[in-house]
């Protein structure tokens, strides 16, 4: 039998070794999409157009290969130009997600790690249909929920630092009706909630809407910590005008006859001295202090209202006099 020559061998031998590598690195690709899908699509095609859509891009069934994949790697922020080396391409966008995944490595592995990396397995499908519900079908809330109250008509509005609600412009406050559906005509409009943080929410006897937070504007006026929206939806002008408090509120109690007691980190309501807690009558009218002393130096978290008529108020303070920190009640009135 006659023997090859070795350079012969040689040659052969890097000629298949990456024809061999690209063809294993398509299927794997294709495995890949499957996986991700969970469905068998039957063609590459049809993986490619599904996991385009898995992460949002505009990339047609029919469309060239390469170009799909060129589309796909700018949709992640990574430049691969079409007929690049699959493996190198694949270690530029593993590069790019901070992941060590060096051409030559199993591409099967490295793919399901680099899915792993960005959460596709498991990405839930969004939608943006306020027709949904905000708790179940709908995309939710884009932020931070710090405060909920329910609402008389059996809805419950959420206030926090957010901006979409189930696809919808929201700006820190929104109102949620009976059925989970986001309301449309309450704060409708972003301009309608505030501009700062909500962390206190409550009702009154009249089932207005009780603010507080830290912003300097609601509803495009120039309002500072602590407002009231009426069953309307729109801004109570009458109420505390021109007695804001000088610092965030973060917790607020309605108590017996309607009056309302509010607790933060501030030291004035308007120009009045009042230290972290401060009571207003049912007219809005600040109300004489709860408390003969300070209320900490520290800040007041959280409120009950007894039905004693006493205040128990929560946070991290010291009242000087007293040694129980962190917690006050007022005594009954």
């Amino acid at each position: 039998m006659k023997r090859i020559p070795a350079g012969i061998l040689l040659a052969m031998f890097f000629v298949a070794v990456p024809l061999a590598c690209r063809v294993h690195a398509e299927e794997s690709a294709e495995q890949l999409a499957d996986e991700i899908l969970g469905e068998q699509t039957g063609t590459q095609d049809e993986s490619a157009e599904d996991l385009a859509k898995q992460q949002g891009d505009a990339i047609q069934p029919a469309s060239d290969q390469d170009q799909s994949a060129e589309n796909l790697a700018r949709q992640n922020g990574v430049a691969i130009q079409a007929g690049k080396d699959p493996e190198q391409s694949a270690a530029d966008l593993a590069r790019h997600n901070g992941l060590s995944i060096t051409p030559g490595r199993d591409a099967e592995e490295s793919a399901r790690k680099l899915a792993q990396q960005d959460g596709l397995q498991n990405k839930p499908k969004k939608v943006s249909d306020a027709s949904q519900s905000v708790f179940t079908g709908g995309e939710g809330v884009d932020g931070s929920i710090y405060a909920v109250v329910a609402m008389p008509d059996g809805g419950v509005a959420i206030g926090g630092r957010f901006t979409m609600v189930n696809g919808l412009p929201r700006s820190n406050l929104a109102r949620i009706a009976a059925d989970g559906t986001l309301d449309p005509k309450f704060f409708a409009e972003s301009s309608d909630g505030v501009n700062g943080a909500v962390y206190a929410l409550a009702v009154d006897p009249n089932g207005n809407l009780l603010v507080g937070g830290y912003f300097t504007s609601a509803q495009g006026q120039s309002l500072q910590n602590f407002v009231r929206y009426m069953t309307d939806g729109r801004i109570d002008p009458a109420f505390n005008a021109g007695q804001s408090p000088n610092g965030p509120v973060y917790a607020i109690a309605v108590q017996s006859g309607g009056r309302i007691v509010i607790a933060g980190e501030f030291s004035q309501i308007g120009s009045v001295p009042r230290r972290n807690l401060a009571r207003f009558n049912s007219d809005s009218t600040l109300d004489a202090p709860l408390t003969s002393g300070n209320a900490g130096s520290g800040s007041v978290r959280s409120l009950a209202a007894l039905p004693n008529g006493a205040i128990l108020a929560g946070g991290t303070f010291e009242i000087p006099g007293q040694t129980a920190r962190n917690i006050l009640s007022t005594g009954g009135k």
